[in-house]
């Protein structure tokens, strides 16, 4: 239930383009849980990192006062602030999530950074969850001291089938669906083996389409002539998979 104390820290983590980030905002957004989502690239600094989560808290207000600048130099100021901020929100009976996603970033970051928010729960006397979410495993994380165990959760690699759906979605209304479903197919089937990554095969989809379809708009072939289709673009995909992920065909 909202107002259960729920699990003090969950690491999640996968590769690039597995759906972290988007599945975690869809569902706090649609479950309309009170949450903090902070990119630790973004903010690269504990004290910046800090401050954020602070500022996104006080937006979290229903009175919708203007945004004070907090000062937050270490992590004893950031509890004793927090714990401030959080007893003057609506929210104070439901789970707090502070969603911490690039979370490898860190590892840069002063050695009582991560410990402290893996107990989050623990300084703060407050019902909080910190998700952490990363491209790297959970060894490459744990200090040398020890620390809190998260729960982990793992995200694995969408599977080729999940490809060819997700990829499908995005054909343009002047052709069928089974025409780009078909063009998909044969893309994956040339890079799903050296290349997995969602955004990069999006790119690498919508690059090739216009050479994947030249034969039909010269009137050479229609969209079932899969054979023809797939000669003329056999040579250009097999250029482009040498240098896949460096940008040098276009």
């Amino acid at each position: 239930q909202r107002q259960q104390f729920s699990f003090p820290s969950i690491f999640i983590y996968g590769h690039t383009s597995s759906g972290k980030t988007y599945v975690m905002q869809t569902l706090l957004n649609t479950l309309q849980l009170p949450h903090v989502f902070v990119n630790c690239v973004e903010y690269f600094t504990s004290r910046l990192l800090l401050e954020e989560i602070l500022i996104q808290l006080q937006s979290c207000s229903s009175e919708r006062e203007q945004n004070s600048h907090m000062p937050c130099d270490t992590f004893n100021d950031f509890v004793r602030l927090f714990k401030q901020a959080v007893a003057s929100r609506e929210f104070q009976d439901q789970t707090l999530y502070i969603v911490l996603d690039r979370a490898e970033q860190l590892r840069e970051m002063e050695a009582n950074i991560l410990p402290a928010f893996l107990r989050l729960q623990e300084l703060t006397d407050r019902n909080v969850t910190v998700v952490l979410l990363s491209e790297i495993v959970w060894e490459l994380f744990r200090p040398n001291t020890g620390c809190f165990e998260p729960f982990t959760l793992y995200f694995p690699d969408y599977s080729i089938g999940h490809l060819q759906k997700i990829l499908s979605q995005n054909h343009p209304p002047e052709y069928s669906a089974d025409f780009y479903a078909a063009y998909i197919n044969i893309l994956l089937g040339v890079f799903y083996m050296v290349c997995r990554d969602l955004k990069e095969l999006q790119h690498l989809a919508v690059l090739n389409f216009s050479k994947y379809c030249e034969p039909v708009v010269r009137g050479e072939a229609n969209e079932r002539d899969t054979r023809k289709l797939w000669k003329n673009i056999e040579p250009h995909l097999k250029k482009a998979m040498q240098t896949v992920y460096l940008r040098e065909i276009s």
